[in-house]
């Protein structure tokens, strides 16, 4: 049987398929047309750089060149391509000059090419979009547009000092068989009314990332801090003139001006981007659902900020209803069709859950229960506890029990008697790294530090201590009543980073499944990208442990980078178990950039490891649902089961539903958002790697009742190069030992 739009047929899949069960699903999507001869036909150019760019900003240099050109240009690797010919005036500056190359059908079955082609149509849909009054059009690198009411008609809720404003994010899919789809979802924006003046006044401790003009295009700008000097007291050296004198020029009123601070800038592109100076009368915050719950604690406006939050989390019958709705006007405003735009159909499948293992393989389907049945593995059995909360060098009650049931359910037992309170920790720096030495001495190299509520800062202070010592530390805010369902979790994370291992996870029983999984992530200080942070575990989710990162320009790996860390973890398998694993599934999170992988494949093909490379997308795949009709009640939709892939043949990819929403009383709290994965290498079969990156999503041993969302190996991934970034002093990591899961 083949979907209507040409997607998998199940006779392509193999035999395990059989073990699947068939469902119809729905998705986000409406056919908007295929593709003619001259839609896939464009001009090409080769750009030359009179300067070459910095290494890891070639392709955002290319890119910032589209916009020069006088016609409606997209970058394809290290080109650039239109379907109109570009001026020859403008086809050459002092910092760069094209060259034609020629002028070509591009095919939909190349990935690269299509990409661009999709990047293409996206651009000429934001210009159209561009000409609606009272709207707004913005682009997000991971979302596609977001299509948002500007107005008063957009706004849906108000706060002190914030609003909640409607859109709709809108996306472009081109399919390798032609086909161009709409991809639309609901999307709400926090913003504010108020100037960041006013913002800093009221809210002083709630920390800002991003801030935005309050004038002309509304531009975005990393908010980098406050300068002690008057606006007509400082220059801009470029330009010679005043903070003052400049906005003054730019329309800034005489009151903006005098009531406003220095504020520091920068753009939110480029890890190159210099400081600008800018006045906080004329600039607004960027709020986000954090930002709003920080206002919420202070204010004690919890209810009111958790209705907001109920509000904007749509279920997925909502979600589609509106998004016809915005397709219809779409078809009927831009591409001229009279045509009803139907929500896609197709064929999907459910995949078997995954089974968890606790002590001596008992099989268990939360982590939970490993209280009661044991941990699959022990590790260090000595625990300290730092008391910032109140005054008694005691760990709390909760969690102590926890820990001790967990012990004595995994035949050992555990100390964790070594306690201090606020009062005993030191003022200043010389003795705060003594007293974390003193630990160490004894013998304890993890320990949980109970305080109140504090900014990121403070806690990476007092990480950064630990880690110098060897020691990583599990935090806890504690609750005004005691909470079993938390306590089990922090003992879990503590225990994670103690070496245990709470559960395993079944192996599949599949000579051709991974024995070996990596995973990869990047994060960013703003300045430089923490690149190729890794951790490995073995098929039966065992930890084979995390490897430091590079610190790299750009958010493309180092090619040389990936292979020096999969050689290293090649290596360990082979020290515990005797030889080179046969087959390694390393999963990127985000997009696979070109070359990236190219030196590990060559080498480990050379030493007889198979090897399939995912790119693992956490946005862009949309939203899958089921449809409901009982009777003659009209048509509803529900999120689909986790488990539920759907498999693209052509392009080697599948989009598979790794979580399930919270059920109220009142009905589904919103909506799960998928995976999009894509096998940019390897032969194994496709269902087989959904399988095991399904069950890798429901390996979590630091929680005792949820999933994760990404696969293990990339949640913990992910969650390392954040917490490397912030701390920002990768040579702290050289002492902790690699099996020690500090990030969880």
């Amino acid at each position: 049987m083949l979907s209507q739009y040409g997607w998998l047929p199940i006779l392509a899949l193999s035999v395990m398929s059989t073990q699947f069960q068939e469902v119809e699903v729905i998705l986000n999507r409406f056919f908007v047309k295929n593709l003619t001869q001259l839609d896939l036909t464009f001009h090409e150019y080769q750009c030359q750089f009179t300067q070459v760019p910095e290494q890891g900003s070639e392709q955002k240099a290319i890119s910032s060149v589209c916009y020069k050109l006088g016609v409606t240009a997209v970058r394809l690797g290290s080109r650039i391509i239109t379907r109109e010919p570009i001026d020859p005036r403008r086809m050459q500056t002092q910092d760069w000059q094209l060259q034609q190359i020629g002028y070509r059908e591009l095919s939909c079955q190349n990935y690269h090419e299509r990409q661009a082609m999709e990047s293409f149509e996206r651009k000429i849909l934001e210009e159209k979009l561009k000409r609606f009054n009272k709207t707004a059009i913005e682009k997000d690198y991971e979302l596609g547009l977001i299509w948002w009411i500007s107005s008063q008609e957009g706004l849906e809720k108000i706060g002190h000092g914030w609003q909640v404003h409607r859109g709709r994010q809108i996306d472009l899919i081109i399919e390798t068989d032609g086909k161009l789809y709409l991809q639309i979802d609901i999307h709400h924006r926090f913003y504010t009314p108020f100037t960041l003046e006013w913002w800093l006044t009221e809210y002083p401790d709630i920390q800002l990332k991003y801030v935005r003009n309050t004038y002309e295009n509304k531009t975005n700008w990393l908010f980098e801090g406050l300068s002690d000097k008057r606006p007509n007291e400082i220059k801009i050296e470029e330009l010679g003139v005043s903070v003052a004198e400049y906005h003054r020029k730019k329309g800034a009123t005489e009151q903006e001006i005098n009531e406003s601070h220095v504020v520091i800038v920068k753009k939110t592109s480029g890890y190159t981007a210099k400081p600008i100076l800018h006045l906080s009368q004329r600039l607004s915050p960027i709020l986000t659902m954090e930002i709003l719950a920080q206002i919420a604690a202070q204010r004690g406006e919890e209810s009111e900020i958790q209705n907001v939050f109920d509000y904007i989390k749509k279920d997925i019958n909502s979600r589609l209803q509106e998004s016809q709705k915005t397709a219809k006007f779409i078809f009927e405003n831009i591409y001229n069709l009279s045509s009803q735009p139907e929500i896609m159909k197709v064929n999907g499948f459910v995949m078997p859950r995954a089974k968890l293992l606790a002590r001596n393989n008992k099989e268990i389907d939360k982590t939970a229960k490993i209280r009661i049945l044991g941990c699959a593995r022990i590790g260090e059995t000595q625990f300290g506890c730092l008391n910032l909360f109140e005054n008694q060098p005691e760990c709390p009650a909760e969690v102590r029990k926890c820990l001790l049931d967990i012990a004595r359910s995994s035949g050992t037992q555990i100390q964790i008697d070594s306690c201090f309170t606020g009062s005993d920790y030191p003022k200043d720096d010389l003795a705060q790294q003594r007293f974390w030495q003193q630990w160490a001495a004894q013998g304890i190299k993890t320990v949980l530090v109970v305080m109140p509520w504090s900014p990121h800062g403070e806690k990476t202070r007092l990480r950064i201590q630990a880690l110098k010592a060897g020691i990583a530390t599990q935090f806890m805010i504690p609750t005004p009543q005691a909470n079993p369902y938390k306590a089990l979790n922090v003992a879990l994370g503590l225990l994670c980073k103690a070496k245990w291992q709470p559960v395993y996870l079944k192996p599949l029983d599949d000579s051709q499944a991974a024995d070996l999984i990596i995973g990869f992530d990047t994060s960013t200080n703003r300045k430089l990208y923490y690149g190729t942070s890794a951790f490995a575990i073995l098929a039966n989710g065992q930890s084979l442990g995390w490897e430091l990162p590079d610190i790299q320009r750009g958010e493309t790996f180092s090619g040389q980078s990936i292979w020096q860390i999969v050689s290293k973890l090649v290596l360990k398998f082979q020290d515990n178990y005797g030889s080179y694993p046969k087959k390694i599934l390393l999963m990127r999170d985000g997009l696979v950039q070109e070359g990236e992988f190219e030196q590990t494949i060559k080498e480990l093909t050379h030493q007889g490891i198979d090897v399939d490379i995912l790119s693992v997308r956490k946005s862009g795949s949309g939203r899958i649902g089921r449809e409901s009709n009982s009777g003659n009640t009209e048509i509803t939709y529900h999120d689909a089961e986790v488990g539920t892939v759907i498999f693209y043949s052509e392009s080697d990819s599948f989009i598979l539903q790794t979580t399930e929403v919270i059920k109220t009383k009142t009905g589904p709290l919103g909506s799960a958002r998928p995976l999009r994965v894509v096998r940019h290498y390897g032969n194994t079969p496709l269902e087989l790697l959904a399988l095991q990156t399904y069950h890798l999503t429901q390996l979590h041993p630091a929680s005792g009742f949820s999933s994760c969302r990404l696969p293990w190996v990339l949640h913990f991934a992910d969650k390392s190069s954040k917490e490397f970034q912030r701390i920002g002093q990768i040579s702290l990591l050289q002492n902790i030992d690699r099996e020690k899961l500090i990030a969880v």
